[in-house]
């Protein structure tokens, strides 16, 4: 390894060694943090299972083989770590349901999700080997406070999910510091493309890709393949105070209320907050104006979607869908529903436009200005979105989301035991269980 090299995987390897040995040294509100985030990741994979894409996928995979061993959520199967890790990562994603970094919600979305990358990889490795609930959060916080560091580096955000899901495999497959740092060097060759995604399938592969390179790293580093020094382009002091510091608790982390993408969720707060002051139909709305930032309107466009995954980044139709039907669902982004004829009708009748600030406390404000048939002018603004740092959303809400996301999957013993696992996962000796209770 070159000097340069050292100082960066070093880095992360000493730091994670030391909490995979003293997991019950994670600080109290970064644990916090992570048990929601957690239980957030169940219960958007549990929905994404419903999707064709991840059908399709589970479904190749099983045709394909593998040691059963590990749970692919919602699907009633086990797997090889590996492709459990693939598969969960991509459900996760599938919906836009998931999480993401505070600070980053208007650009890079595919890749600045921590959870989709490290979720997969501790619970496959977790059920597989039966490893301490504690063992499992730690190496889970750990994972992502990684990936919330390097996203930030330009040369390596390509390679920051698997570094981030590797670190947190090694910690439980192989937490000696010199196999940590091994798997880093080895999952930083697993870089996103950071190309634009056409489809909700592509788009999401990016998550299940980062776990299972990340659990393959850790695999391999235990069977002491070592990583090249090319592998890691470059190093960088957004690691210089990893562990006095939490990134995931400032800036923070978006817990998403909706399914569709993150920049846009002020937009819809806007419209339910007008919605609740003032009662009107939508066939009372003459015209309507949303103002947003110049970032947000360049990463989310109104245009008119043909598809369900067009429809997640058009604010003109999330904010019809909304004004027509009230808090967006998933079957809000489905395929038929951009064909709703009166929300094309209200859509018409909204301009969208770049007439507000960003900064770094409140990067995707929203106003929403309505006027009526009757001449009536109603507006309402929001500077911060719920689920995010400023207004985080609150026990009741998140589990009423995962109660949303699994109603059709998990019997109802089995979602009450789901959310107490979760929030308890501390102190459960063996996540084995737990992990097979999401298999629906």
């Amino acid at each position: 390894m070159t000097k340069t090299q050292q100082n960066f995987t070093q880095r992360i390897a000493q730091f994670a060694a030391g909490i995979a040995a003293n997991p019950n040294d994670l600080p109290a509100p970064v644990a916090d943090v992570c048990r929601d985030m957690m239980l957030n990741a169940a219960a958007a994979a549990l929905a994404g299972a419903a999707h064709p894409d991840g059908i399709a996928l589970a479904r190749g995979l099983r045709a394909m083989g593998g040691n059963g061993r590990s749970t692919i959520i919602g699907m009633g199967q086990r797997t090889s770590p590996v492709y459990a890790a693939l598969v969960n990562g991509t459900l996760i994603r599938l919906l836009d349901y998931d999480d993401n970094l505070f600070d980053s919600t208007a650009t890079n979305a595919t890749q600045v999700n921590p959870t989709a990358a490290v979720f997969p990889a501790v619970m496959a490795l977790g059920e597989m080997h039966g490893y301490a609930g504690n063992s499992v959060l730690a190496a889970f916080a750990v994972g992502c406070e990684v990936i919330a560091r390097l996203s930030a580096v330009p040369q390596i955000v390509g390679s920051a999910g698997a570094i981030g899901a590797s670190t947190a495999s090694a910690m439980l497959f192989a937490p000696e510091e010199g196999t940590i740092a091994n798997a880093v060097g080895l999952a930083a060759s697993a870089a996103d493309s950071g190309v634009a995604y056409g489809s909700a399938g592509a788009s999401s592969l990016a998550g299940g890709y980062a776990a299972m390179h990340g659990v393959l790293a850790a695999i391999t580093a235990a069977e002491e393949i070592e990583a090249s020094p090319a592998h890691d382009p470059v190093a960088s002091d957004v690691l210089a105070d990893l562990g006095r510091d939490w990134r995931l608790l400032d800036p923070g982390v978006t817990i998403r209320l909706y399914p569709c993408h993150p920049a846009s969720h002020s937009v819809i707060d806007a419209v339910l907050g007008l919605s609740q002051l003032h009662r009107f139909e939508p066939y009372e709305i003459a015209s309507a104006h949303v103002g947003v930032t110049a970032e947000t309107l360049a990463h989310l466009p109104n245009h008119v979607p043909s598809d369900g995954w067009q429809a997640r980044t058009s604010i003109g139709f999330i904010a019809a869908a909304t004004l027509c039907h009230g808090q967006p669902l998933i079957n809000y982004f489905s395929d038929a529903a951009v064909r709703d004829e009166g929300v094309r009708a209200v859509m018409e009748r909204i301009s969208v436009e770049a007439t507000l600030p960003a900064s770094p406390l409140a990067p995707n404000p929203a106003e929403v200005s309505v006027t009526l048939t009757d001449g009536q002018v109603l507006r309402h603004r929001v500077d911060h979105s719920r689920g995010t740092p400023a207004v985080p959303l609150d026990p009741e809400e998140l589990e009423a989301k995962f109660l949303y996301c699994t109603r059709y999957i998990l019997p109802a013993d089995h979602i009450d035991e789901a959310i107490g696992s979760f929030r308890g996962i501390a102190e459960i000796e063996n996540v084995t269980g737990m992990a097979s209770v999401l298999g629906g």
